[in-house]
């Protein structure tokens, strides 16, 4: 079963965002103060169907992909870039229950709607105990984006058959109503993504609602020829590839401002009125933008190879993954670098409390460096690709 990259349909959706795109804009501030995305905000996104990029059409859902995903969420990026961080995050996580027992999707998915979700794929202590036919857990999962808005969220555990047996990597889906949510996320950017712990204790859970590291991030899937293409996308080269799309299309953003006020504020302190009479400015402004359009392809080219291999059934080989990884080192690179570009490009108005620039500046700088997808990691990840020789995480 093959889905191809839908470009109609990603180009209506993306027509959509720019729709409601003001109003993300226009409570962007307030997601920023408030530290979570306002519910307009939230109401305007459902209303483009993002939330349902990676769930199945017969829920609702487009069965899109990771290019889908990127490019309908860097648009949302250009006008909030929290807004974009959790439907990201939403879409991704969805997208994991195609890797539980069917049950458990109709369970999640019974209305035939899509629904908003949250995931922490590392495990900080948590675990899952036997218990009879079921399982006792206990937990707590700490930078949970989305959690304030998911109905069910995904959490890593250690899993033991009993208490005394060897621990092996497990995951747990949880309901809204199974655990809380402990306020913890207090940061300089991407405040308004609301990035709370959510937490458990000796919780009952369902058998089929917990499941191995094996089978929720590993290959089965993606070599069988009956799996659907949802299940077939990695989700360990998918998320760094899709969450900086926000900051992606928040970049764009930024650049624009400056641009739009150039030919009327100074270079202070010079001859130099307006900036546009600079040769240095206008310089900038052309490598800031060849910095974020590279951004862009890399994340796009990472994007296809992703979808690519997700029609067939040969899984992206180890070298795959850590190219993939590249391509994400090399975006986060250059969309910080773009950033302080831009910072130098304004001035030191752009760092004042009022203007949305400084806000925009936070957010990119936070979001790039998310671990999963940060440049450092990522491009000793890919040299260790192209050598040949053995990865610093099994996260690949």
């Amino acid at each position: 079963m093959s889905t191809p990259y839908k470009q109609d349909l990603t180009a209506q959706m993306i027509a959509r965002v720019h729709e409601i795109g003001p109003i993300l804009r226009d409570n962007a501030a307030q997601a920023d103060r408030d530290r979570r995305v306002p519910d307009a905000s939230l109401a305007a996104l459902e209303s483009t169907g993002v939330f349902g990029i990676n769930t199945l059409e017969r829920y609702g859902g487009q069965e899109g992909g990771a290019r889908m995903l990127l490019d309908v969420t860097s648009a949302i990026g250009q006008y909030c870039t929290n807004a974009a961080w959790i439907s990201v995050i939403s879409s991704v996580s969805s997208l994991l229950p195609m890797r539980f027992p069917e049950p458990v999707r109709e369970r999640i998915f019974h209305d035939g709607r899509p629904v908003r979700m949250a995931s922490v794929i590392v495990n900080m202590g948590s675990t899952a105990v036997r218990d009879g036919d079921d399982y006792r857990v206990t937990g707590e999962w700490p930078f949970g984006s989305n959690i304030l808005n998911a109905e069910w969220a995904i959490g890593a555990v250690q899993m033991r058959e009993s208490a005394d047996a060897e621990p092996r990597p497990g995951y747990v889906l949880l309901h809204k109503d199974q655990y809380t949510i402990k306020d913890t996320w207090f940061t300089i950017g991407m405040r308004g993504t609301g990035s709370n712990n959510f937490v458990t204790e000796d919780l009952w859970l369902p058998a089929d609602q917990v499941v191995g590291a094996d089978v929720l991030l590993g290959p089965g899937f993606e070599e069988r020829e009956d799996a659907h293409f949802l299940q077939r996308l990695p989700p360990v080269s998918m998320f760094p590839t899709v969450v900086i799309s926000g900051p992606l299309g928040a970049a764009k953003a930024a650049l624009e401002m400056v641009m739009q006020t150039s030919a009327k504020r100074p270079v202070t302190y010079s001859k130099y009125q307006p900036q546009t009479s600079s040769g240095v400015f206008v310089q900038g402004i052309g490598a800031t933008r060849a910095k974020i359009d590279a951004a862009e392809m890399f994340l796009q080219r990472a994007a296809d190879m992703i979808d690519t291999a997700a029609q067939g059934s040969q899984p992206l080989s180890v070298a795959d993954r850590a190219s993939v990884r590249n391509c994400c080192a090399h975006a986060t690179h250059n969309l910080a670098e773009a950033m302080n570009d831009i910072a130098w490009l304004h001035g030191t108005a752009l760092f004042a409390e009022a203007n949305p620039l400084g806000r925009l500046w936070r957010d990119v700088n936070t979001g790039v460096r998310h671990a999963i997808a940060a440049s450092p990691l990522c491009y000793e990840i890919g040299g260790a690709g192209l050598l040949g020789i053995e990865q610093p995480t099994p996260l690949v």
